[in-house]
Formats: C-alpha cells, structure tokens, sequence
C-alpha cells in the first residue's frame, strides 16, 4: 500500500489547484483520508474509475450493471464510486 507521502504526489491532490494553494496541513490531511479510502475499499482511484467508466457503459447500452467480485476471498463487493 502507498505511504502518505506518496498520495502527497498523487494527482488528484497535485491535480487540484485549490489543495496546492493552501496550507501543508491540509494537503496531508487529505492525502490521509484517500490513503484510508484506498485501504478500506481495498482499491485504487483507477481501479474504482475503471468500473465506473464500465457502468457508464453497460447503463448507456441498457445492459444490466455487473457484479463484481472481490478477490480478496470476502465475496462481493460492495462498490460506492
């Protein structure tokens, strides 16, 4: 798992002008709170943008939504993106 200084380099807190323009404080702060997003969903930002972008896709076409396992061994996934 990535370390807080990692997400510190991460592009949604590098990417967001408002975060970089503020104090350091608060850029840890949220660089905290993503790693523990991370964590307890046990995904990364792209691999949640991935299925989000699928579900866009199969809503789009009319399809039915896929249901997603969790490799982890606890059996579903429970998917808030």
């Amino acid at each position: 798992m990535k370390t807080v200084q990692e997400y510190l380099n991460d592009p949604r807190i590098t990417g967001d002008i408002g975060l970089m323009s503020g104090a350091d404080e608060i850029r840890i702060i949220h660089a905290i709170r993503l790693k523990q997003q991370d964590e307890i969903t046990g995904m990364s930002f792209e691999e949640k943008s991935s299925i989000k972008k699928t579900d866009v896709l199969f809503t789009s076409l009319g399809l039915p939504l896929p249901e997603y396992v969790n490799l982890s061994g606890q059996g579903r996934a429970s998917i808030n993106v």
